[in-house]
């Protein structure tokens, strides 16, 4: 067992001075904690590098406080409040299920059964169920009914159960929708109920049913506290409908078609008059995908709360395969898909709370926790200026979206073949194992839950451990998003600069006002995820006369969404990715379920929208490795004069970064490159390439080619490669791009005294500088195609 007994989050990334910050704390032992904000500088340990560097700040959130042990209820599902019309005597309850786990191994077994449509509790109420063999299995009060027949997974079957309190009889059908040709015929069960379903407070569940529902939570409205939810279903539910009658098989089919909008009067909610009369509820969860509401369509509109954000926008039962956007075909994506390890929120009770003093400087903080028995923890936030109090010329963009994306990543422990894809052996840090044994923890959109089904949605408000200093992630055995961005933190601290700190989610609302106070934006090492206001405000910021370094590579690679029926919790909380058809992907999307649920947006990569880094930075990625990082060398392209002061005190021939943090090296891990056919402007200058030096383990990206065949990695084919690059843009403007993961890595070597640190340093004082950048003579601007980039001997083309 990993025991990690001291984490935590805050309701925000980032805080305006002025503006209270509030943290949330599991201290699960340890009978209190330490509360200190500090200046986080640099948080790798490697003994090559400055080694990790916090500065104390003075803060009345300071302090020590009673801990206390909060549980994440993870798994999603759906409740309604108790209602009176609920408590049915006699009754029928029908949906389409398509199961992702109808049996799990027992010894994997958290919930027993998985609840399907319930108002059961504590062997009072009726529900309908799937029980711990795998069984359709109706319940009421203490007595089953089940059919006996195991549930094939993946497909999608017509489930029904109803009951007759007169005469005691419920009837159970289960219908596959896909009948082979050795399937067994299912016939309906019919049995004897001794007793008519017993009232119970318990609210009316799907994909769940309720385990204990404390005296303190009666008569509440919203989220039920104090009630205990358990039985999380795995799979898809489409049209539950819940009838106060027990219903013939014909009625049964009847009431498939009702409570839908156009079929029938609106006050009826049934397909003929007499069904009206007894639907209690009809839940259309075609109707508000977008929302985190079950829309119920029946006479008393008993909405559906959902909780922990389950999966929408995904092909129902009825899907015809002719329309792949569920706006266009929406009673066809009439199903949500839950999980027993979903999580949209930790909803813990606030620990302690800061109120950001005005004029605090704008950087990178961390609440740091601690015990006196050895426990430790940093939940990382940033001070950012409001909009025309900016502090500094120069903005840190941090790619908290990217962040999200990676949170909580499972790859190392779950992943079959990691060790083939970094060429080592990965080494495990201690929130890998922590992770792996508390799933409620939530995972990354680089994970699949517990059923195997792609996660598509990550939250903020959770503990992320993998947003942490000192952690080294697996792929690099070395600093990666959060920590290896110190890496740029610590040497604009190092060389002197001022600078402010913004984050990815305020460009995503606030636009190009977020960016117009500043001379220059520096992006993070690795800004892989983003939203497509993000990549406009960019756009139209260089546009204007706006300078870019972007620092990393693969940037504005997938396509990213924030959930809009979240904001009502703080802006960027739940954001949302589908991996479609190609790009590097661990999961990927099933047909049909490409669009957001959010937003409606076409999901997958941004080079499959139109739109890609190329346009914008003047490179895009091409190619990843894990195992070692290497270096960059000048190309002629560097002697122009247009970018003469980026070389200012370094030599034609020097290697450029062949020392580094992460990997060894400048150029490492993954690297964009030049292609005007994919959007670099035709005058970009390729400044230094590292054409011809990285090892088998680097590898095209599959949307570069067609076909699998030799020749694809780093020790032969042009492309994999990373070319730093410069282009001016409009009014002034202009965009200087590293392109390596890696290359922040470098930029502390020998505390900051190294060509990298020269180059860089060089670049922000030309862009840092009030006023346009002076525009280069007209016979100076060289304009190549694709091919002028293409050869591994970049430097003896490129003239």
């Amino acid at each position: 067992m990993s025991a990690m007994r001291l984490t935590g989050y805050a309701d925000k990334f980032g805080v305006h001075p002025g503006d209270k910050i509030k943290f949330y704390v599991n201290c699960d032992g340890p009978t209190d904690f330490t509360a200190e904000v500090v200046h986080m500088i640099h948080g790798d340990t490697n003994p090559r590098g400055p080694g990790f560097i916090e500065k104390a700040v003075d803060a009345e959130v300071n302090g020590t406080y009673k801990g206390k042990k909060q549980i994440i209820h993870g798994g999603s599902y759906g409740f309604v409040e108790d209602k009176p019309q609920l408590n049915v005597e006699s009754f029928t309850l029908q949906c389409y299920i398509w199961p992702t786990t109808p049996k799990t191994h027992p010894r994997y077994w958290k919930h027993g059964a998985q609840g399907l449509v319930t108002k059961w509790s504590g062997d009072k109420g009726y529900g309908l169920f799937i029980n711990e063999e795998g069984f359709l299995e109706l319940r009421i009060n203490g007595e089953k009914v089940t059919t006996g027949v195991p549930i094939r997974d993946h497909a999608w079957h017509f489930v029904a159960a109803s009951y007759d309190a007169a005469t005691g009889e419920a009837t159970l059908y289960h219908e596959p929708q896909i009948v082979y040709a050795l399937d067994p015929v299912i016939e309906p069960v019919v049995a004897k109920i001794s007793a008519k379903p017993l009232p119970t407070p318990a609210p009316l569940a799907i994909a769940a049913y309720v385990d204990k529902i404390d005296d303190s939570a009666l008569g509440k409205s919203s989220l039920p506290e104090g009630v205990w939810f358990t039985g999380k279903y795995n799979g898809k539910i489409d049209s539950p409908r819940l009838s106060k009658k027990a219903l013939s098989r014909l009625e049964i089919e009847q009431m498939k078609l009702g409570a839908q909008p156009g079929l029938t009067e609106r006050r009826n909610s049934g397909p003929t008059g007499a069904l009206s009369e007894v639907i209690v509820g009809a839940w259309d969860f075609w109707d508000g995908i977008d929302t985190i509401v079950g829309k119920d369509n029946g006479p008393y509109r008993f909405d559906a709360q959902l909780v922990n954000c389950p999966t929408r926008a995904l092909t129902g039962y009825n899907w015809a395969g002719q329309n792949f956007d569920w706006k266009h075909a929406k009673k066809e994506y009439g199903a949500i898909h839950f999980h027993d390890d979903d999580v949209d929120d930790a909803r813990w009770t606030s620990d302690c709370e800061w109120t950001v003093p005005a004029g605090c400087r704008s950087t990178s903080y961390a609440l740091k926790l601690t015990t006196s028995e050895g426990d430790e923890d940093y939940i990382p936030f940033w001070v950012v200026p409001k909009i025309g109090e900016e502090q500094s010329k120069i903005a840190v963009m941090i790619p908290t979206i990217s962040y999200m994306a990676y949170a909580n990543e499972h790859v190392a422990c779950n992943a079959g073949g990691a060790e083939l894809f970094v060429y080592r052996v990965p080494i495990m840090q201690h929130q890998n194992m922590f992770l792996a044994e508390h799933r409620e923890y939530g995972g990354s959109i680089y994970d699949t839950h517990t059923d195997g089904s792609g996660i598509c949605l990550s939250s903020r408000l959770r503990p992320i451990l993998s947003i942490r200093p000192k952690y080294d992630h697996f792929l690099a055995q070395a600093p990666w998003q959060y920590p290896a961005d110190l890496h740029l933190i610590y040497w604009l601290e190092q060389m002197g600069y001022q600078y402010d700190v913004i984050t990815d989610e305020d460009v995503t609302y606030d636009g190009v006002a977020r960016l117009e106070g500043y001379n220059v934006v520096i992006t993070g090492s690795h800004p892989e995820h983003n939203s497509g206001t993000q990549l406009d405000a960019l756009h139209n910021y260089t546009q204007r006369g706006g300078r870019i370094m972007y620092m990393g590579a693969d940037g504005w690679y997938w396509v990213h969404s924030y959930h809009p029926a979240y904001e009502s919790k703080g802006r960027g909380v739940v954001t949302e990715m589908r991996r479609c058809e190609s790009g590097i992907r661990t999961w990927r999307a099933d047909p049909g379920e490409y669009y957001h649920q959010g937003t409606g947006e076409l999901g997958g990569m941004w080079r499959f929208r139109g739109r890609q880094l190329y346009s914008v930075a003047g490179v895009g990625m091409t190619n990843e490795g894990f195992d070692i990082s290497t270096y960059f060398s000048r190309t002629p392209d560097s002697l122009d004069p247009r970018v003469a002061f980026a070389f200012e005190g370094i030599t034609y021939d020097e290697p450029l970064g062949n020392f580094g943090l992460v990997g060894g090296g400048a150029a490492g891990l993954e690297l964009d490159i030049v292609d005007t056919m994919l959007g670099s402007p035709p005058h970009t200058l390729a400044v230094a390439t590292s054409a011809g030096r990285h090892t088998e383990a680097y590898l095209l990206v599959m949307e570069d080619f067609g076909f699998n065949q030799q020749g694809l990695d780093g020790t032969t084919h042009p492309r994999v490669r990373g070319d730093i690059a410069f282009h001016e843009t409009p009014c002034g403007g202009g965009a200087f791009s590293f392109s390596s993961i890696a290359f922040c890595g470098s930029l502390p070597w020998n505390n900051g005294d190294n060509n990298i640190s020269k180059l860089v340093g060089n670049v922000l004082n030309h862009f840092m500088q009030d006023g346009p950048l002076p525009p280069p003579p007209a016979d100076a601007i060289k304009h190549r195609g694709r091919a002028d980039y293409e050869s591994p001997a970049l430097a003896q083309t490129s003239s």
